[in-house]
């Protein structure tokens, strides 16, 4: 079976929920990899190893969850049935037009594909920096206060209560957490306000710093109770999980132990599992100090899959 998407624009007109912030990265292959940015997060943490992965001679597709690049107030209002039902949809779609499908993510991100994989079939799982636990070293304290505002708080109030995103931002590159810091500061966002303000014709927000590459800065009470119950559903579905997995965190990693790694690997019944420990890296395994490494992991994974590319030695010569 062949592909069905040659350009970027066949893509967007074909995917159902397709946005513009979608990236897709044609190589001609009858395989594609679908990888799954995190909640607040952006299809841009998963750019560069989508890029690795296109250059080995794979289709690679990053999808927008709902609520994501967009204004704030969109994604208090999208929920975990939003974003589960919209990779499921566009999963679902994949596999009637690819023959060999592989689907990751990040974080939250890693969640979606493993539920997703338990209704639709995959030729491969990529699990990165999975979250059910905020038990990193610096995972803030107020997050122990969560089961109580999610319990004690009415839904309406909890779109007033926010967690503020703080150093190191799930990095361990300084270069990245210099600009991440630059994006997230309130005076940065007062100057890109008035721009706008002053302006006579509408402006497309800096994509170096808007939400589009760095995400939003903090998460409303009510987005992580959405969360929470996420996790616990995706916890209750694990042991239905049987596709070929790979697994990969940071033994550093500051929002979320290996515990959270661990708990996959324990609880799937995939007959084809490994587990891969970094360091020298933090939470966004994509783009910190270790992304090589965890290319390279995970394009090893998807070859011991699917098999190597089509025109596999063309693709070399490119990459």
């Amino acid at each position: 079976m062949k592909h069905s998407f040659e350009t970027k624009e066949s893509a967007l007109a074909c995917m159902p929920g397709a946005r513009r912030t979608d990236i897709f990265m044609p190589a001609q292959s009858s395989t594609l990899v679908y990888l799954i940015h995190g909640v607040t997060g952006t299809p841009l943490e998963m750019k560069y190893l989508a890029r690795k992965l296109s250059q080995k001679g794979w289709d690679v597709y990053l999808p927008t969850l709902p609520g994501h690049c967009l204004k704030l107030r969109d994604m208090v209002r999208s929920n975990e049935e939003d974003w589960l039902q919209h990779v499921r949809t566009q999963l679902d779609f994949c596999r009637k037009h690819y023959q060999h499908l592989v689907v990751g993510g990040l974080s939250s991100g890693a969640l979606f594909g493993l539920e997703a994989s338990t209704t639709i079939p995959m030729d491969g799982i990529v699990v990165l920096s999975p979250t059910f636990f905020y038990d990193g070293w610096n995972a803030p304290w107020t997050l122990r206060l969560l089961p109580f505002g999610i319990k004690r708080l009415p839904a309406f109030l909890q779109y007033l209560f926010f967690h503020l995103d703080g150093h190191p931002y799930g990095i361990k590159e300084p270069a990245l957490q210099r600009r991440i810091r630059e994006a997230y500061h309130p005076l940065y966002r007062l100057r890109a306000f008035l721009r706008r303000f002053r302006s006579e014709t509408p402006q497309l927000p800096q994509r170096s710093n808007s939400t589009e590459a760095v995400g939003y800065p903090i998460y409303s009470l009510k987005t992580l109770a959405d969360l929470d119950r996420l996790y616990e559903r995706v916890k209750e579905c694990l042991s239905q999980v049987t596709a070929p997995t790979v697994i990969l965190q940071s033994l550093e990693d500051d929002y979320t132990s290996p515990r959270n790694a661990e708990l996959v690997y324990d609880t799937i019944r995939s007959s084809e599992k490994k587990l891969v420990l970094l360091s020298d890296c933090y939470h966004v395994i994509t783009i910190d100090k270790k992304r090589d490494v965890v290319a390279a992991e995970v394009s090893k994974f998807i070859e011991s899959c699917v098999g190597l590319p089509e025109d596999s030695e063309l693709h070399a010569l490119r990459g």
